[in-house]
């Protein structure tokens, strides 16, 4: 189909399958696929050349992959957003590790985003010092 390989993930492809319109972007993990264009001619070209290569099972919007959630919003203004979520992987895995609401904890972290944190600070600080550090 001419598409390329992504330099910092190999199985992301990106390729413009039909000239002059916009590109495709693939994911590929074993034999799931995801995929996705501005275009839907260019989606339903992509869907028409990979049904050539062999059986496929196009489910519609992706719901689940890679341990990722996705959850579609239509707005009545014709606009679309899309949320991702790990939520459902991370509960998986706490539960595979015995982990229960018993044994973690719900609070946040109490650091901003972007502190480097190398080793955890003494109790002992100033009250500004903390105001620093959190949120």
């Amino acid at each position: 189909m001419g598409l390329k390989s992504c330099e910092n993930s190999p199985c992301l492809f990106v390729g413009t399958i039909l000239g002059g319109d916009a590109p495709i972007y693939v994911g590929i993990y074993v034999d799931d696929i995801i995929y996705c264009s501005l275009s839907s001619a260019v989606e339903m070209q992509f869907e028409k050349l990979l049904s050539t290569i062999g059986e496929v099972d196009f489910t519609g919007h992706v719901s689940h992959f890679l341990g990722i959630e996705f959850t579609w919003n239509h707005h009545a203004d014709g606009n679309l957003s899309i949320n991702l979520t790990q939520q459902s992987f991370t509960e998986t895995l706490l539960y595979s590790l015995g982990l229960t609401s018993n044994t973690t904890s719900t609070f946040t972290m109490p650091y901003r985003s972007g502190i480097s944190i190398n080793t955890i600070p003494s109790s002992n600080l100033s009250p500004s010092e903390c105001d620093h550090l959190r949120l």
